[in-house]
């Protein structure tokens, strides 16, 4: 699917999933996959398989419609290539708060802007859902800090060495927070 990619072609989205298509699992595993080959940091390794992605990504799908979180997704000719993912807080205590749990763009798409809107709609779907600060996780070594920092989100820690990324590949968790 990724040869269907025109990185100057017309994207879709963002779009807010109300019904998983029966296939989104699959197409979330493929993308989720696109990006790993290329590097980027989306939670699995280049050893991670097929099967394991498609778990993840069946897992995610079912979050989304039992609506425990709410997904965004860009596309392009039917092809999946950007997703991101607000889950709120279940807890009584935290209602007013929910987090950025992943972002992704194809590798094709990056830096044409489709991570700052899948960005934004996220805040606005927060916004919606009456949230009032989100958090969000990035691995150090691609710039992420910039990504957040330059969209208003806080650094508030580091763990070192939390990500490994291959045997003598370990990069820091960063936490970052910001109001809505």
């Amino acid at each position: 699917m990724a040869d269907d990619i025109d990185p100057e072609g017309f994207v879709s989205g963002p779009h807010r999933v109300d019904t998983p298509h029966p296939d989104l699992a699959e197409a979330l595993a493929d993308l989720w996959g696109r990006v790993t080959v290329a590097g980027g940091p989306i939670g699995f390794t280049p050893t991670s398989t097929v099967d394991e992605l498609r778990a993840v990504a069946t897992d995610l799908v079912e979050e989304v419609r039992a609506r425990r979180i709410q997904l965004i997704t860009i596309g392009q000719q039917h092809v999946l290539v950007g997703m991101a993912v607000l889950r709120p807080d279940p807890l009584p205590a935290r209602r007013h708060t929910g987090e950025l749990g992943w972002l992704a763009v194809d590798p094709q798409l990056q830096g044409k802007g489709w991570g700052g809107r899948l960005h934004d709609a996220v805040l606005v779907a927060a916004q919606a859902m009456g949230l009032e600060k989100l958090s969000a996780q990035a691995r150090s070594g691609h710039d992420l800090e910039g990504f957040y920092t330059a969209r208003d989100w806080v650094e508030r820690g580091r763990w070192p060495g939390a990500v490994r990324v291959a045997e003598g590949d370990e990069r820091d968790d960063i936490w970052f927070t910001r109001d809505v």
